[in-house]
């Protein structure tokens, strides 16, 4: 009896002293005092529960599921009524949310949710966040949006990032109204956010393309000056070059589409608009030089040689424009283009 008196006062001096410590936030100490208890008694399932906890503040998220799982088992015969039961749930899940095992953070994160809803309890903001981008993650995109959309209506220094999942969603669904809203706000929630204006700008272009809409050019022209000031690089430049082009801005267009070919010296492509923003500025000689440079690229790209044609026509070269019609129709047997051969070969006749 005697020795059983003084473990049970030692166990819980052990106790005083472990939670004195974690509520200092030394936590290492305070593991110690935990294993210390259940060492003697195996059943201590606030012991284990702290354990857990301790591993949780270590950031040593690997060692967080072993304890945690022995508390909730321990915790549903002693005390089943305890919220400490969703807690264990919780930090197990974010643990592994926190280590990128998404498969593995989805069941205890709805344990966790299931739960305190039925102790109808509020479910923590940030839970919710981590089960929906953990479906994200992998793909279940059915199951993240209701998820991020419910997260990202909650004011909380996620929401732009909980936004900005939910557009990419919308966006890889090719719904580009509901992408566009959703990174907006996400826009609004946090101006720095390259990706989100990345994303917004290329939705706001796809949009523009299948609706011919001039403004949602203009707009996606916008978005690509405001990703400049945050980041100056080829990938801002592809999209700032090509929302320019889209809008009629050739002017504007000419630098970043410049700066993309200059890069991608065997892109066709690349030339090919950046020679259009030329052509259509009036830069005719600079404009020749690239799209000659497209044609090597390219060889039957009838965009490029139609161009490059409309520049030779515009600079009264008729015999080279006569040339490159010639070639373009016999890529695209066009009747335009058989008019622009006849209309050119007319010119080219009354030149001395």
């Amino acid at each position: 009896m005697l020795c059983m008196i003084c473990s049970a006062t030692a166990a819980a001096s052990d106790w005083e002293r472990g939670v004195a410590l974690y509520n200092k936030g030394d936590y290492r100490a305070a593991l110690a005092e935990f294993q210390d208890i259940v060492q003697e008694r195996a059943d201590a399932a606030g012991a284990w529960y702290y354990i857990g906890l301790c591993e949780f503040k270590l950031k040593r998220y690997d060692r967080v599921e072993v304890p945690l799982a022995r508390a909730i088992d321990l915790l549903e015969i002693q005390s089943p009524a305890s919220t400490d039961i969703a807690g264990a749930w919780y930090t197990i899940g974010i643990s592994h949310y926190l280590s990128n095992q998404y498969d593995k953070a989805i069941e205890p994160l709805k344990r966790y949710a299931e739960i305190t809803s039925k102790a109808k309890r509020e479910v923590d903001a940030g839970a919710r966040a981590a089960l929906g981008r953990s479906y994200f993650f992998l793909e279940r995109y059915d199951e993240a949006l209701p998820l991020l959309t419910a997260a990202s209506g909650e004011k909380s220094n996620d929401s732009a990032s909980n936004l900005y999942y939910t557009g990419v969603i919308h966006f890889k669904r090719e719904d580009d109204d509901r992408a566009i809203a959703a990174l907006k706000k996400a826009v609004d929630a946090s101006p720095e956010g390259a990706t989100a204006l990345d994303l917004l700008a290329e939705s706001l272009m796809r949009k523009a393309r299948k609706s011919g809409s001039d403004a949602l050019w203009s707009e996606a022209a916008e978005v690509g000056e405001r990703l400049l000031v945050i980041r100056d690089d080829l990938k801002t430049a592809n999209i700032l070059g090509r929302a320019y082009l889209g809008a009629r801005q050739f002017d504007k267009a000419v630098t970043p589409l410049e700066k993309i070919a200059r890069a991608n010296t065997d892109n066709g492509q690349a030339w090919l608009y950046y020679g259009i923003a030329l052509s259509r500025s009036k830069k005719m000689r600079k404009a020749m030089e690239a799209l000659e440079m497209t044609i090597q690229l390219m060889p039957d790209s009838a965009a490029a040689l139609l161009e490059l044609a409309y520049v030779y026509e515009s600079d009264k070269q008729y015999q080279q424009a006569l040339r490159i019609y010639e070639k373009a129709y016999n890529v695209t047997n066009d009747p335009a283009t058989k008019e622009s051969i006849e209309r050119v070969r007319a010119l080219a006749a009354q030149q001395p």
